[in-house]
């Protein structure tokens, strides 16, 4: 039994986007279950009717109330038994929608709120699917793309980030002194068990463990488990890194575009990082973060250093700025420019980086004046 909170950034940045309205996540759950054959139907709290897909977006839309424009708007989890597991509670879709109802409960009693509060199952807002088919991807043994062989059922749940009185915000992905998520995770492995048995070999001489000592027990095995797949990750197959490397060349061009010809980043060089790095998400988080500085108007000092370590010297940044990096600008020259740095002091080399800086304005404004829909299209790209 595995149960995820998936988070947009490293997840699904397109399909699980929820910054905004949920028609998209939702339109998804609902293609991937036409294309199994599957009825494309939601259920939700215990007693409460189906729900059509634009029911369960009004629904969820309607339920922001508090929330800024960029704040999340709602999230996906996904619970999904092993092939083993569904055969031992014998693949009952309602059994396992009585097993979501459950876990939601435990979703809502995850929350560590300031004033003590305990919430419930009623407090949330949310609608799930079950899916019966999954496709194979490029880290799993099958060819890509098709399905999975053996029992494949799984549930998507898509919750609200506000309460039901639009009181309070619900954020899964915070830290873990609000809503700890290895908690959570054992609590769902834990409520399987505890409703449709244990599998395995038990020590019968042993009394049936507690439904706390059960969730420390699973705890500690998630805890292990992600321990040793951090240690023994598996390499990416040529494929995989074919396709990583196809979309940091869209990346790294769009990253360029908003850059002076001189200050472009050599698509190989940062495909190589990005190896040394295994790709890893401090890579990403870095290019993201020269992206944004090169919005901005402001080019990122020693980008390959910076890609390949997540850090920046800030002696550095200062040599860089004042002797190599910037062109030398109009109404400074060049013997000026080498004459202030002459005296090597930090005092003159700070002069000599504000008048570049002033000097860079104009250009940098033009670089950020872009319209609505090319920002639009970044943002696209992003996902």
């Amino acid at each position: 039994m595995y149960a995820k909170v998936i988070n947009p950034k490293t997840n699904g940045k397109k399909v699980y986007d929820n910054k905004g309205s949920s028609l998209r996540t939702t339109n998804y759950l609902v293609k991937e279950a036409k294309a199994a054959g599957e009825e494309a139907t939601f259920f939700g709290a215990p007693g409460s009717p189906n729900k059509s897909a634009e029911e369960v977006v009004a629904m969820l839309d309607g339920n922001v109330k508090g929330l800024r424009k960029d704040d999340a708007k709602f999230y996906s989890l996904v619970l999904s038994p092993s092939p083993e597991e569904l055969a031992y509670m014998g693949n009952d879709p309602k059994a396992l929608e009585k097993y979501t109802q459950n876990v939601m409960d435990d979703y809502a009693k995850n929350f560590t709120l300031k004033n003590g509060k305990e919430l419930s199952e009623s407090n949330l807002v949310w609608a799930a699917i079950i899916h019966q088919d999954r496709k194979n991807r490029g880290t799993d043994d099958g060819v890509q793309g098709e399905r999975k062989d053996g029992l494949q059922t799984h549930i998507h749940v898509t919750v609200s980030a506000r309460d039901a009185e639009q009181k309070i915000t619900l954020n899964p992905l915070s830290t873990p002194d609000r809503f700890n998520r290895v908690q959570f995770q054992a609590k769902a492995v834990a409520q399987f068990e505890i409703q449709f048995g244990r599998m395995g070999n038990l020590d019968l001489t042993k009394p049936e463990p507690t439904r706390k000592q059960l969730i420390a027990e699973k705890a500690e095995e998630i805890t292990t488990k992600a321990a040793a797949n951090k240690r023994e990750k598996k390499p990416l197959t040529e494929q995989q890194i074919a396709a990583k490397d196809a979309r940091l060349d869209t990346q790294v061009a769009r990253l360029n575009s908003k850059l002076d010809a001189s200050q472009h980043l050599d698509p190989e060089r940062v495909k190589e990082v990005a190896k040394e790095r295994s790709y890893d998400n401090v890579f990403y988080a870095t290019l993201g973060k020269i992206e944004r500085n090169a919005e901005k108007g402001t080019y990122t000092h020693n980008p390959y250093d910076y890609l390949a370590t997540g850090q920046v010297s800030k002696a550095g940044e200062l040599r860089m700025d004042a002797t190599k990096n910037f062109s030398t600008p109009a109404g400074l020259s060049r013997t000026q420019n080498e004459q202030e740095l002459g005296g090597g002091t930090a005092r003159a080399i700070e002069q000599t980086i504000n008048k570049l800086s002033r000097a860079m304005a104009p250009k940098s404004k033009a670089q950020d004046v872009r319209s609505e829909a090319e920002k639009e299209q970044d943002r696209e790209h992003e996902m």
